[in-house]
């Protein structure tokens, strides 16, 4: 657990905080994917006097996990984790079918943007529309209060009133980022245990608990995938749709060369475009109708002083008036930017950073912060 504490006493901490929870929750549904996060999730739970009742999603048929290379989230060996484990901490555990709602949701809308030149973040769509939407309105079904995952975010009293997201304790592992488009009301019935603890204190904790699942190894980034397959191919192989060819051309417009299909790049990709400049390369342009690709050697012309954001989702409202000061993060990996955010709208902002960022890319997500506490986030335009 941590440094110097005796694991006991952190685990009672983490028992207490939950206990004294003001939403005082009696029964919630565990999102549980087979991972030892997760699972350590539901235990706190449970370990806490809450009843609990352990769900995994089911989101694409297991035929198409490419004999087991793929990496899904239906994966048998994930399924019988997720159902060992439950056994284990002794909660029911149940298979809800979203494989429609999932194409539907979150793999069409993440080719459309691809096919538009843009870059989806189809994680964020799955969280808003399955992981939270679909599992809440499953929750309240059966009489319970809310979800349980095992993500790296803390849900904590807001002085305005209600209930507001923050970051996990853990900057390796915070997962804020990907939680902004969640409606308020299912925030409200959010809990996340891990958002307190350190990657190495849950698996401690899975070791003292006893789950075979505490070494796991940890899963990649997207659910959907096939090792040595771009997701966006995986996409495109999946739901059956064609590719937009055309050519690499640079500033002046002199073609450079064939290209793959506008889905297989981003802006500021360097990376995999077999085009030799003299220097290194970058993609600075995207045209989705005339498939052609821009690139640029020419590092400034990436660089952006401000964007904006359309769809945006506000977890607090008090901030929805006036201009305010923020940090604002424009990619999972990247570290937050000192902004200024200019509200233009119920569901429109502007951003003017405080330095020159690099590859700000429509379709990726911009989430504001003040401190800790995610304010709102939308869809780079």
């Amino acid at each position: 657990m941590a440094e110097g504490m005796d694991p006991k006493v952190r685990l009672k901490e983490i028992l207490e905080g939950i206990q004294k929870d003001p939403r005082n929750p009696r029964k919630v549904v565990a999102a549980m994917s087979g991972g030892v996060d997760s699972s350590v999730a539901a235990w706190l739970m449970k370990e806490a006097g809450v009843e609990v009742v352990g769900v995994t999603l089911r989101l694409r048929p297991c035929s198409e996990d490419e004999g087991g290379k793929g990496k899904a989230c239906c994966g048998a060996e994930d399924s019988i984790h997720a159902k060992a484990t439950a056994g284990r901490i002794g909660i029911s555990h149940y298979f809800l079918d979203y494989q429609e709602e999932f194409r539907d949701r979150v793999l069409e809308p993440a080719w459309n943007e691809y096919a538009r030149g843009r870059t989806p973040n189809p994680c964020v769509l799955c969280n808003r529309f399955l992981k939270f939407g679909k599992l809440f309105q499953y929750a309240r079904q059966i009489g319970a209060e809310g979800i349980v995952t095992g993500h790296y975010a803390r849900v904590e009293s807001l002085p305005s009133g209600g209930m507001g997201l923050f970051r996990g304790v853990d900057p390796k592992k915070d997962q804020s980022y990907f939680l902004f488009a969640l409606d308020r009301e299912v925030l409200q019935g959010c809990w996340f245990p891990l958002g307190r603890l350190l990657k190495r204190e849950v698996r401690q904790l899975a070791r003292i608990i006893g789950l075979t699942n505490a070494e796991k190894p940890e899963s990649q980034d997207a659910c959907f995938g096939v090792p040595g397959e771009a997701f966006a191919d995986t996409l495109r192989r999946v739901l059956r749709k064609e590719s937009v060819p055309g050519y690499f051309v640079d500033t002046v417009g002199r073609v450079l060369g064939p290209h793959r299909g506008v889905h297989h790049y981003t802006l500021g990709q360097r990376r995999g475009l077999g085009v030799a400049l003299g220097k290194r390369a970058y993609v600075a342009q995207i045209d989705p109708t005339g498939g052609t690709i821009v690139l640029s050697t020419e590092d400034g012309e990436l660089l952006k002083t401000g964007l904006e954001a359309a769809d945006v989702n506000w977890l607090d409202p008090s901030f929805q008036k006036e201009p305010f000061e923020g940090w604002v993060q424009v990619r999972y990996t990247q570290k937050p930017v000192a902004a200024r955010v200019i509200p233009l709208s119920e569901d429109r902002i502007q951003v003017q950073f405080g330095e020159k960022v690099r590859a700000v890319t429509p379709g990726q997500a911009a989430v504001v912060y003040r401190e800790d506490q995610v304010i709102c986030g939308g869809w780079i335009l």
